[in-house]
């Protein structure tokens, strides 16, 4: 299942700065801080309500902080968005997929979305990203078509083929069986051989190198 894939070019120090997010008058989480190199893995746990969705958001972009701070490298998130997009993947609860379209589609459809139409993915790495998803025999199938496990996995296959070195997944192994999550974190762990940085919430705990996971507590 190994690929055959060079280390991530850009891969650079991920770092929040006593971040906090208040909702509804109350802090879900204050001065939170915290530091994660290439090759890492942040394992984000917590109950429900405790502010992990928002972490992820903010650690995407996706909203800003109350008070604190995101850098990648030497510079905010906000000063080189465009250039922090694109070298991120996001897997929410929702698998955003299409319904309506087959999983070969739906993977080339968010290739193009990533990467711009110039960059179109090859077949060989689509081929290779349903191989070591075990979707190989489901890639004409429509998604509608799919169990919950495999939707699951179409979504997790968009972080290999769009090639990004920051993968921020909320819930990844919800749904998949024991097949599904062995594949996941092989996925992880070759993402992180190759100098990638995963943030991950999982009520469960994953089967990654522990001298490469490290443990961030909401409460």
């Amino acid at each position: 299942m190994a690929r055959d894939t060079p280390l991530y070019p850009n891969a650079a120090r991920l770092s929040a700065h006593k971040l906090c997010a208040e909702k509804q008058d109350r802090w879900l989480f204050e001065n939170l801080s915290f530091q994660l190199e290439p090759g890492e893995m942040l394992h984000l746990k917590g109950a429900n309500g405790s502010g992990k969705t928002t972490l992820l958001r903010i650690l995407c972009g996706l909203t800003t902080a109350d008070q604190g701070e995101v850098s990648w490298g030497d510079r905010s998130i906000k000063q080189r968005r465009d250039e922090y997009h694109t070298q991120l993947s996001y897997v929410g609860h929702s698998d955003g997929i299409k319904q309506d379209l087959s999983v070969s589609e739906n993977l080339k459809i968010a290739a193009v979305l990533a990467r711009g139409k110039q960059q179109k993915p090859k077949p060989v790495d689509l081929d290779q990203t349903l191989n070591t998803m075990g979707l190989s025999r489901k890639k004409h199938t429509f998604a509608h078509d799919l169990s919950a496990g495999q939707r699951r996995r179409l979504a997790l296959a968009r972080c290999l083929l769009n090639d990004t070195s920051i993968w921020v997944l909320d819930e990844p192994l919800t749904a998949l069986d024991k097949d599904g999550v062995s594949i996941v974190e092989t996925m992880i762990s070759e993402h992180l051989d190759r100098n990638g940085m995963a943030i991950v919430t999982s009520h469960q705990d994953l089967n990654i190198n522990k001298d490469r996971c490290r443990d961030l507590s909401l409460s």
